[in-house]
């Protein structure tokens, strides 16, 4: 079994990489974003990061709200690095235990972990896949589809490797400055050509 990591930066488009590459290679796929806002749904988790937050100044009572959590993530680089602790052991289990109800027979194992990087993520993985766009089309991203003000997008931008940094350290590279049908291709281009060979 190949197991693939997809990461890259933030608004590059890697879960539609990961759909893609999913549908064409029927492959089992376990996203680390979905998982996490899986648990912050759950009470315990938001609980525990609620008390977190009271440490750096939100009043206790304060209602949970996730533009809250990120927003004294890429404010406060403690505060960010005390809640990747609280958050990865759990988002790491959740994969042991994906990995441990995935099918025996499959030839290809994808797992999206937008920070592998960053945060030293302990997957075992055979390729690393970054799906890379340029910072200027990564903040137009968060901007005008995601609705973030420009001092939010930067500060996202600056708590993540940079793009060349993620680049030098792939396997592959699909670059998404452009459309959909180009991303599209490139995806369609692994599946047939570079994958096909493992």
């Amino acid at each position: 079994m190949i197991t693939v990591a997809i990461t890259g930066g933030v608004a590059c488009g890697k879960s539609s990489v990961a759909r893609g590459l999913q549908e064409g290679l029927k492959a089992p796929f376990f996203s680390s974003d979905q998982c996490v806002a899986d648990l912050l749904l759950e009470s315990d988790v938001q609980k525990r990061v609620q008390d977190l937050l009271s440490r750096y100044g939100v009043p206790h009572g304060t209602a949970f709200e996730k533009t809250l959590v990120r927003k004294h993530a890429f404010e406060n680089s403690e505060f960010r690095e005390k809640l990747e602790l609280l958050i990865h052991p759990l988002v790491y289990q959740r994969l042991v235990d994906f990995l441990g109800n995935k099918p025996d027979h499959t030839e290809f194992l994808l797992v999206e972990v937008p920070l592998l990087y960053e945060v030293d993520f302990p997957l075992k993985r055979d390729l690393d896949l970054v799906v890379a766009a340029s910072p200027a089309t990564q903040v137009d991203r968060l901007t005008s589809m995601r609705g973030l003000e420009l001092p939010v997008a930067n500060q996202i931008l600056n708590a993540q490797l940079s793009i060349d940094e993620k680049i030098c350290r792939a396997d592959l590279v699909v670059w998404n400055d452009g459309s959909m049908e180009a991303l599209n291709l490139q995806v369609e281009h692994l599946v047939r050509r570079c994958f096909s060979q493992y």
